[in-house]
């Protein structure tokens, strides 16, 4: 479990940081340490690489909570844009988002 900022109280918000984060703690599992993963994002590809899915299990969860799937979509692609230095890619950004990142909760189009 990862430790939330103190202003993170809406539990909405924190299942979706959650599953956010549970993503970045399996990626940095395949690492010597968390140090050595977060050394590994050196260029806007990679952290676009390592975002993308993380944002994706967020989106799930925000989804599944009744979020606009297509809006909260761009919203994230926006946000790795951003997080990435990458701005001037954010439509190739959404684009794969929205090809990687398919599965809505059920029940969710």
């Amino acid at each position: 479990m990862s430790r939330l900022r103190d202003d993170v109280r809406d539990p909405q918000l924190e299942a979706q940081v959650e599953a956010h984060e549970a993503v970045h703690r399996a990626q940095a599992e395949t690492f010597a340490s968390c140090e050595a993963f977060l050394a590994s994002l050196t260029t806007a590809r990679r952290i676009i690489d390592v975002e993308l899915p993380a944002y994706c299990a967020q989106w799930r969860v925000a989804v599944g909570q009744g979020a606009e799937p297509a809006a909260t979509r761009r919203e994230y692609a926006w946000r790795i844009a951003a997080q990435s230095g990458a701005m001037e890619n954010r439509l190739d950004i959404a684009h794969r988002f929205e090809r990687e990142c398919d599965r809505a909760p059920p029940g969710v189009r």
